[in-house]
């Protein structure tokens, strides 16, 4: 049998693992990133530099090499272009996601009236286009609520909005991480939040992992809105989490997806009712895929991909759950400033119960104010017998590493 060849769109530090992976499977590795820099294109045969986010210049670029190296299959992970991944399936004529279909994955107002028409649970929400309007809206409601850019990723732009703010101010900040100059006002949905992995097989949304998150340090962040991490498998019971499954899968066919990889991001409202605040046509970052799912429940969802992009059949029987184990996972929230010192990381390395971790900057450094995700500096998985005791570990891992900042 020929070798056969994958290009995986981006070439990230989070999607290095995807890059070894397919290499051990004996697959030639095509990997595109505008930076010729980027890390995990060190471990692909070729590389297409080109922006993961231009789909013009991806298709275009990934066309011209075809004509010389042939592709048998393109993927993504931990990178928000879904969009890019099905039209350069699209234009070789490889297994993918209907374009049309991911495309309302790209814009979340066209998302959430697909929603709503199919009667799918989600946070009430405006479209906004102006301050004026902006302001009139926000003045008719009570609490908090969300506004974030309608083809934001990463958490940019997306802020905790009430009445004492100010709004010509939030909407600014919103709209500079706006291609679209689209903004959504979103219900604050207060209560627990779950992050869910999976994929369709034959029509169903198979559901192969589920993270409870955190948000305990919401007042210290606010009025930016940056996860501080979680816990997998979540502390919920398989009642719950079919309910949860089922209300992805309704959302993801109500945008016309029913096949590939689907993440949801999913709030509990009044702490029971399933409610999704977004979908993702892709597999999601944090190293949830390649590192997390493995580990917790033994399932090779990043395999599962790669037999898709291929057009491999997945068996529901490879998704399914070998065992269950317990990591906790924080992020280091540092102040801003030029990093003098990283002192403690010698304890990350002597725990018994590290997992992984990784701390992005170095010393000398700028740490700029985290606002979004992407400004973390840093993360650790903690192992665990049991699920406090894995959130315990990775708290206390936390603490013991200190960001000197000038």
């Amino acid at each position: 049998m020929d070798k056969k060849t994958l290009l995986i769109i981006g070439a990230g530090l989070e999607q290095i693992k995807a890059y070894e992976q397919a290499r051990e499977r004996g697959l030639t590795v095509v990997g595109t990133d505008m930076n010729p820099e980027a890390p995990a294109l060190a471990f692909a045969d070729y590389q297409i530099l080109a922006s993961t986010r231009d789909v013009n210049d991806t298709c275009e670029k990934v066309k011209a090499f075809a004509m010389d190296h042939p592709i048998d299959g393109v993927m993504t992970i931990a990178n928000d272009v879904p969009y890019t991944v099905a039209k350069v399936a699209e234009m070789l004529g490889l297994p993918g996601v209907d374009p049309m279909a991911v495309k309302n994955l790209t814009n979340k107002v066209v998302m959430k009236k697909c929603f709503e028409s199919a009667g799918v649970d989600t946070p009430s929400s405006f479209e906004i286009t102006s301050l004026d309007q902006l302001k009139e809206i926000a003045a008719t409601l009570t609490g908090d609520f969300i506004l974030k850019p309608s083809d934001g990723r990463g958490a940019k732009g997306v802020l905790l909005v009430d009445q004492t703010m100010d709004l010509a101010w939030a909407f600014d900040h919103a709209a500079e991480y706006s291609d679209n100059s689209v903004l959504i006002l979103e219900e604050f949905v207060p209560g627990p939040q779950l992050s869910v992995e999976g994929m369709f097989v034959d029509g169903e949304y198979v559901a192969v992992a589920y993270a409870d998150r955190n948000y305990d340090n919401l007042e210290d962040t606010r009025p930016y809105i940056v996860e501080d991490g979680g816990t997998t498998p979540s502390k919920y019971d398989d009642a719950m989490l079919e309910e949860i499954r089922a209300v992805i899968e309704a959302g993801a066919l109500s945008l016309g997806i029913n096949t590939g990889s689907v993440k949801a991001d999913i709030v509990l409202r009044d702490g029971h009712t399933p409610s999704i605040i977004e979908l993702a046509g892709r597999l999601s970052g944090n190293y949830m895929a390649t590192h997390h799912i493995p580990y917790a429940y033994g399932i090779d969802l990043v395999g599962a991909v790669i037999d898709f992009a291929l057009g491999i059949p997945v068996k529901k029987s490879s998704l399914q759950q070998k065992h269950q184990r317990h990591l906790g996972l924080r992020f280091f929230f540092p102040k801003p400033g030029r990093i003098t010192a990283i002192e403690g990381v010698e304890t990350l390395d002597a725990d018994p119960n590290m997992y992984y971790y990784a701390i992005y900057p170095k010393v000398g450094d700028i740490q700029p104010a985290i606002t979004h995700h992407g400004a973390r500096a840093g993360t650790v998985m903690l192992k665990g017998d049991t699920y406090d005791q894995a959130t315990q570990n990775a708290i206390d891992a936390i603490s013991r590493v200190r960001f000197v900042i000038e």
